[in-house]
């Protein structure tokens, strides 16, 4: 280790204390940055998006299958009106209860394929609706997924270039700690531990800890300035350099 003077201690702690302070901003700007490029937000739409068009898709498929049962069925009952139909007018069929029968089977079977064909109407227009819904859905999802994409490109970027900042303040740190007896930075990185990332402070306007903020008596401040050593503060036990 290359020692340095107890008068030049002090100033390396402080430069140590502001790489420290640099790495601690840039962890949290990182714990930040998927909130910074909405990569949380931009999922849950592309989820609430993707849910949707798959709620419509399933509907999609339900009601085409639907719609082809009952395709299939008017199909049987317009086969049976022919059928009646032909019976009825084949001239074979003289008694009349019979063809009035025929005739009211007939009457009721056209009523039933009416009915079942403003169904099948409806169930187009519907086909439709969902058509349109299936469309916007899938819009919806195509552009949030380029917007997500982009956004992660984004963040993958600026993450990449934070984490290499990131280390070369901690090469750099590691360079200045070389210098620093052990004992001293042991009792620094507790004090960074212990106060929330504010272990070395300056003394403010001559006579304040910037720590705390405490003012010290006159003669602690005479202290300060005719002695030499680390000074910690009193009240907050930061260590203080002028």
């Amino acid at each position: 280790m290359n020692e340095i003077s107890q008068d030049k201690l002090g100033e390396r702690l402080l430069e140590i204390q502001q790489l420290d302070t640099s790495i601690f901003d840039l962890k949290k700007e990182i714990e930040r940055l998927e909130d910074k490029h909405r990569l949380g937000e931009l999922r849950e739409q592309l989820k609430e998006n993707g849910d949707k068009l798959a709620v419509e898709e399933r509907s999609l498929v339900d009601l085409e299958h639907r719609q082809h049962k009952l395709d299939g069925e008017l199909d049987i009952l317009s086969e049976k009106i022919g059928k009646e139909e032909g019976k009825l007018f084949s001239g074979t069929i003289m008694n009349p209860k019979e063809l009035s029968s025929i005739q009211a089977e007939i009457l009721s079977l056209r009523k039933k394929r009416d009915e079942m064909e403003t169904e099948d109407l409806e169930m187009m227009e519907e086909e439709d609706r969902i058509h349109f819904e299936v469309e916007r859905a899938g819009s919806a999802v195509e552009e949030i997924s380029v917007k997500e994409r982009e956004a992660r490109d984004s963040y993958k970027k600026e993450l990449a270039e934070k984490e290499h900042q990131a280390k070369e303040f901690e090469k750099e740190r590691g360079s200045l700690k070389k210098a620093v007896d052990k004992d001293t930075l042991a009792a620094y990185e507790k004090l960074l531990e212990d106060k929330g990332g504010l272990a070395v402070v300056r003394i403010e306007k001559g006579s304040n800890c910037g720590g705390c903020h405490i003012e010290f008596s006159s003669s602690k401040i005479d202290q300060f300035q005719h002695e030499q050593g680390i000074f910690r503060c009193e009240y907050c036990r930061r260590i203080l350099v002028q």
